[in-house]
């Protein structure tokens, strides 16, 4: 260093003057650049004496200096960069102190300069933070003496409080620009709800706020679990469209971990996606967009200049961008659904109002599905109706899928409308083309994404209905479903009242053509009793036409004083909806009178009677028939009753006469003519009981068959009978099992006709057995509150056909001709029977199996009624 020579008093007032006016310099600075510029420019004052002046700025991303202003050497450019490890004037702010080099050219870490004499390098230093150095040069080595060195230490000290106080105001100024542009930002985004046009804007906001080239904005799908891509902005290629799975690429990644992301060479990081192969994009940052905890979507910005970077005060930026654009977003995008479902529930109403309009089945069906198409903006779609008949679908309207399907039939699971009829679940196929469950009758359809829902009223299934798309672009998702969910219902109920009202239409139809052409007289009531239509037969049977009949109250038209206050009754009574029927006398318009059976049936809508409906049938033919065939009856009954009394007593007297005759022979020892006397007794017998049946049926059928009801012990009869049939069993080789329960005790009853029944039964029994068993059981049950005794008898031998227990109590009837000729008989025997024990308030089962024998049930009241009607 120099040796301090004292300065002359004009000298010393200089150097003075030209340190104040660099102390005004810098304070009157306005901002960083000007601050450098004033200090370099103000020691270079002539007063002052120094060659080179420069400020170098430190780069706290890199450790480079880099100079900002200069005076003294005008070929070193601003900007110039020092790496760290060379020149001088690190030295600084490696310790933070004033370095003085005398020779500067002797010193290893000297560049070389313009002046390369002697060199003083001065931190510029705020509290503990160096932001750079003051480098002053000179030609001349050991230029510089303390005076210079104090004066350079205050000019650095000036200097940096002036840097630090420009950039607090720089940093203030910007923050107060930044919250300005985010609060436009917010204004202008906040006052767009079309939510497409917002994403746009937000993602220009985002570019023009944070000065970059270009970015990009992805929306969650919620239900895909991905992010699609949906406003893009010079990024090298439009992204539009772009679907990322969560993790993938820098905006999956940041909306799986929901932090911000910054990326200072994309094309070298190794999260890259390979749908980003063309991008120009170098640096990238990404933030989520959130709100609350919920996220929505990410925000990626986007620079492609070497030398710009994303540091904290961008990503700070940004994160102050962030969360209002997420509201906005969230605004927009809550306000278009608001929209759409205002929208969709205009279209669903003006379509129910257009499907109510409609009744006619055909029609409602393509209408239907017309609007569906028209609804979801589709290619074109299916209609079936489920035929619960058959339990298949049959497609009732196609459109636009390629081929006509109408009429095609599908089985429950069969195919995608089969399956959802099967489930009762919708069904969204992205790819029908590719699906395992395609059905082959829809081989030549072109459909490739299909969506397909039940159309149900309740639980009950009315069909299904499919929508169809080509487009390889165009996907079904939740809102289309939605959608078609809300039309559904409505479209379900549509197509049932439009099949109630064919169907009523078909059955009224066809009500009005039975009754025009039925042969019985039908006449169409209201409540009181006046007429409102009437078919061609009334006209014919009464003769009275619709001009003579309508309105005028049917009573009144068609009976005499006699008869009108009972026709009334019955008229009343089917208002009231108790059907009404009788036969009676009824009068023409001509007066000639008629018998005819007659109805009134009460018809209602709903649990509304609106009317009644009377029936008339012309039956003085058959009346007359009946009474001439009732009369015929009962002179038969009296001439069979008369025949076998008059046959009787001579037959009694041949039997009594050839009993006689046997015993005298036998006495004579006449032994070869006993044979043909006992013959004589048996067919006189034979023919005695044939007599004694007519008899029995003939005063049943005449109605003189009377009861006589007493009270005997059961097994006193049972023992009794059972005594009588056992020759009959013996001549089969049959064996008789007889068993009786403890409760049989006393019953009240026609002891002959008890036992008559239970003789006839077992001896058929006996009859049709050979060589096998006849079982004979007896108990007692309760029914309804009264006892009742029950004869089983069962037997093993040849049964019978359902066809011939059809004709096992017709009166002189057998099972067939071949058992009349083998076994005999009349076929008496088993009417009479059930006659008796219905006249006794019972009656008679049967159960058999051809070659597996028969039963018969026989059900007694233990306490037989005065009177019962056989």
């Amino acid at each position: 260093m120099s040796t301090l020579e004292p300065l002359d008093a004009e000298l010393l007032a200089h150097r003075q003057s030209a340190l104040l006016r660099l102390s005004t310099r810098i304070a009157a600075a306005h901002d960083e650049p000007e601050v450098c510029r004033n200090i370099v420019e103000g020691l270079r004052d002539d007063a002052l004496g120094y060659n080179f002046v420069g400020v170098f700025l430190l780069d706290g991303s890199t450790g480079e200096r880099v100079l900002v202003a200069s005076a003294g050497w005008e070929d070193f450019p601003i900007g110039f960069r020092v790496a760290p490890g060379v020149g001088l004037s690190e030295r600084p702010l490696l310790d933070g102190r004033v370095h003085y080099s005398p020779h500067a050219r002797r010193e290893a870490r000297h560049v070389p300069s313009a002046h390369n004499g002697s060199e003083v390098d001065v931190p510029l230093v705020i509290g503990d933070e160096i932001m750079g150095v003051l480098v002053v040069e000179s030609e001349e080595e050991d230029a510089f003496d303390e005076r210079d060195l104090e004066i350079l230490e205050a000019a650095a000290r000036h200097g940096a409080i002036a840097i630090g106080r420009a950039r607090l105001l720089a940093a203030e100024r910007q923050r107060a620009d930044e919250h300005k542009a985010l609060l436009d930002t917010m204004q202008d985004l906040s006052g767009e709800l079309e939510l497409s046009r917002l994403l746009q804007r937000v993602l220009e906001r985002a570019v023009a706020l944070l000065r970059v080239t270009g970015g990009e904005l992805a929306i969650l799908d919620e239900e895909a679990e991905e992010l699609v891509i949906v406003a893009s902005h010079s990024i090298g290629s439009d992204s539009t469209g772009t679907r990322m799975k969560l993790g993938e690429g820098a905006m999956g990644r940041a909306a799986l971990t929901r932090e911000p992301l910054i990326i200072a060479n994309y094309q070298e990081w190794e999260g890259r996606s390979s749908k980003y192969e063309a991008t120009t994009a170098r640096g990238v940052m990404v933030v989520p967009l959130l709100v609350g905890q919920r996220l929505l979507g990410t925000l990626a910005s986007v620079h492609t200049e070497p030398n710009r970077t994303f540091g904290p005060e961008d990503l700070r930026l940004l994160n102050l961008f962030a969360p209002q654009a997420a509201v906005a977003i969230e605004n927009a995008r809550l306000f278009t659904s608001a929209v759409q479902r205002g929208e969709e529930q205009r279209a669903l109403l003006d379509t129910m109002q257009d499907l109510s309009g409609e009744l006619e089945l055909g029609r409602v069906l393509q209408a239907v599905l017309q609007r569906a198409v028209a609804l979801l903006g589709v290619t074109g779609g299916e209609l079936a109706i489920q035929d619960d008949e058959a339990g298949e679908l049959v497609v009732v309207a196609s459109h636009n899928i390629g081929d006509d399907s109408t009429g095609t039939r599908m089985r429950p699971g069969e195919g995608a409308m089969g399956r959802v009829a099967e489930t009762r679940e919708p069904l969204i196929i992205e790819n029908y083309q590719d699906w395992e469950g395609r059905s082959n009758k829809y081989a030549e359809t072109t459909a490739r994404g299909v969506m397909v829902v039940p159309l149900l009223i309740g639980q009950r299934l009315v069909g299904t209905l499919a929508s169809v798309h080509t487009d390889a672009r165009r996907t079904f998702g939740p809102g289309d479903l939605r959608l078609l969910n809300m039309f559904a219902p409505q479209a379900a109920i549509a197509i049932e009242n439009a099949r109630l009202y064919t169907d009523a239409q078909r059955q009224r139809r066809y009500f009005e053509t039975v009754v025009q052409n039925s042969p019985v007289a039908i006449v169409m009531l209201d409540l009181g009793g006046l007429i409102t239509s009437l078919n061609p037969a009334f006209e014919r049977l009464f003769g009275y036409t619709p001009a003579q009949a309508l309105g005028q109250p049917l009573d009144d038209l068609i009976n005499t004083p006699e008869t009108l206050a009972e026709a009334r009754t019955y008229t009343v009574n089917a208002a009231a909806g108790r059907a009404a029927r009788g036969i009676g006398k009824r009068r023409r318009r001509d007066g000639s009178f008629l018998d005819v059976e007659f109805a009134g049936v009460p018809v209602a809508v709903g649990d509304d009677h609106v009317g009644v409906m009377a029936l008339y049938h012309d039956v003085t033919e058959l009346l007359q028939a009946r009474q001439d065939a009732e009369g015929a009856n009962r002179a038969k009954s009296q001439f069979l009753a008369n025949m076998s009394h008059e046959l009787r007593t001579p037959l009694n007297a041949i039997i009594g006469y050839s009993e006689m005759l046997q015993e005298e022979v036998e006495e004579r020892a006449l032994t070869d003519l006993v044979p043909d006397l006992r013959k004589i007794r048996s067919s006189g017998r034979h023919l005695l009981a044939l007599i004694n049946d007519i008899l029995d049926l003939s005063k049943i059928e005449a109605g003189r068959m009377e009861i006589y009801r007493e009270r005997f012990a059961v097994r006193e009869v049972l023992e009794e009978v059972a005594a009588t049939v056992q020759p009959m069993m013996a001549r089969n080789g049959n064996e008789l099992d007889v068993r009786v329960t403890d409760e049989v005790g006393e019953i009240t009853a026609d002891l002959v006709k008890v036992r008559q029944v239970l003789l006839n039964l077992l001896s058929n029994a006996a009859k049709f057995t050979d060589h096998g068993q006849v079982r004979l059981r007896v108990d007692t049950q309760d029914q309804d509150g009264h006892g009742w005794i029950t004869f089983r008898i069962e037997d093993s031998g040849i049964g019978m056909t359902d066809e011939q227990m059809g004709r096992l109590f017709e009166a002189f009837s057998q099972a067939d001709a071949s058992t009349t000729r083998r076994y005999g008989g009349t076929g008496l025997g088993l009417v009479i029977s059930r006659r008796f024990c219905q006249l006794m308030g019972g009656d008679i089962a049967v159960e058999s199996r051809p070659g597996h024998g028969s039963t018969f049930i026989v059900l007694l009241p233990i306490d037989a009624p005065a009177e019962a009607s056989a």
